[in-house]
Formats: C-alpha cells, sequence, structure tokens
C-alpha cells in the first residue's frame, strides 16, 4: 500500500513539473520526451505492476511472481537509462533550441504567429526578455529596424510601453536578463527535483524486486518438499 502511495504521490509531483514547463516546452524541443514524462510512465507501469506483485503475493502464484520480477528489472533499468539519457541530452538541446529561438525572433511582430503565443507568457511569468538579452529584438527585420521590445518585456505591462526604451537606455521599464537563462535554470532545478524522485521509486523498486525474489525462493523451496 505504501509502494502505491508513494508511486501516486511521485506521479503528481511529476506531472506538477511536466505542467510547469508546458510554455517553454515546445520552444525547447520535443515536449513529451522529457525527464519528468519518463518518470511518470515508469511511476504509472510500477503502479500496475505492484498489483500484479500484489496478487501473486497473496495467492502465492510463482508465474504472477515471476512476471513481476521480470518486469520490475526491465523498468527499473528503463527508468535508469532513460532519465539519465534525458539529463544527457539536455545541454545538446538547449544549443539547438537557443539557434532555432534566435532565428524564429523575426516572425514575433505577426498577430497570429505561433512564436508570439509561446513567447509571451514566457516574458510575463519568468519576468525576462528576448533570448539571451533584450538587445535580441533590436534587429533590422524587427519593427522597421526600430529599437523596441514587446510589451510584456515591461516590468509594468500597458500598451507600447515597450517602445518607450532606446538602444541602451531602459529607464528601468523593462527585464533586462534573456529568458533563455532563465528557462535553463527552472530546467536544471526541475532535473535535480526529478533526479531526487527517480532515485527515491528506483530504491522501492529495488527493494521490492529483493523481496519478491526472496518470497519466489521460499515458495520453490516450500514446494520441493511437498
Amino acid at each position: 500500500m505504501c509502494f502505491f502511495a508513494l508511486a501516486v504521490a511521485i506521479v503528481i509531483c511529476s506531472w506538477l513539473l511536466h505542467l510547469k514547463s508546458s510554455d517553454y516546452g515546445p520552444l525547447m524541443g520535443n515536449q513529451w520526451f522529457t525527464a519528468p514524462v519518463v518518470l511518470i510512465i515508469s511511476a504509472k507501469f510500477s503502479m500496475l505492476l505492484g498489483l500484479i506483485g500484489c496478487l501473486g503475493a497473496w495467492f502465492e502464484k510463482k508465474p504472477l511472481l515471476f512476471i513481476y520480477i521480470i518486469t520490475m528489472v526491465l523498468i527499473f533499468a528503463g527508468l535508469l537509462v532513460g532519465v539519465v539519457f534525458v539529463i544527457a541530452l539536455n545541454e545538446q538541446v538547449a544549443i539547438s533550441a537557443r539557434k532555432d529561438l534566435l532565428d524564429n525572433i523575426r516572425q514575433y511582430p505577426y498577430e497570429e504567429n505561433t512564436f508570439r503565443k509561446k513567447m509571451d507568457p514566457i516574458q510575463r511569468r519568468l519576468h525576462c526578455c528576448g533570448i539571451d538579452e533584450y538587445r535580441d529584438w533590436f534587429n533590422t527585420d524587427i519593427w522597421s529596424g526600430q529599437t523596441y521590445v514587446p510589451d510584456t518585456c515591461c516590468i509594468e505591462e500597458k500598451l507600447d510601453c515597450g517602445k518607450q526604451i532606446t538602444a541602451n537606455v531602459t529607464n528601468g521599464l523593462i527585464y533586462t536578463e534573456g529568458c533563455f537563462n532563465m528557462i535553463q535554470i527552472e530546467i536544471n532545478r526541475n532535473l535535480m527535483i526529478v533526479g531526487i524522485l527517480s532515485f527515491v521509486l528506483v530504491f522501492v523498486e529495488g527493494f521490492c524486486i529483493v523481496a519478491a525474489l526472496g518470497l519466489l525462493c521460499y515458495l520453490r523451496q516450500r514446494d520441493s518438499y511437498i
């Protein structure tokens, strides 16, 4: 019962982390192949297999215990490989995502542009502006070469507030730190949380595997004397 409660808690925590990153997830690559998603899938499979393990232990069914042990070992290995793989790919994905973001920033002024719909909420929530810095918006393809920034860069957002600055003087009206660095900080924080949750799940799964192996060996030894 404790294992089910732990698995449910891990699923909820991982899902909250995934939802928190949903605004910038599409901009950073595949939003579904992430460490929280890998952990959610592993925890859900562990919950399902936990039921099989409980039935096998309660009714002393060796085939169920054997299926439970083999599948849990596979999930155990898959969780370790999946989380490590996602963490290892994080830097490579970040480099590629940064380049794509800088390329897409030219598309911002169009009202119905997808990039604009994704970038505005990020700048509001993370209190940032641009990709590396606010000057990223100072591009000749944007607003006919004017040194404007989106209104969502403003500390107090209001209509055309992003047009009240110059190239090197912000007058304290806008956020100056780039969003990419802020996103990376949040991703690294989430990865640390996922790492801790993964360690807990792996530890509990390992204990369950050892316990199931012990029970299976006991049942085989007992049946050999009958």
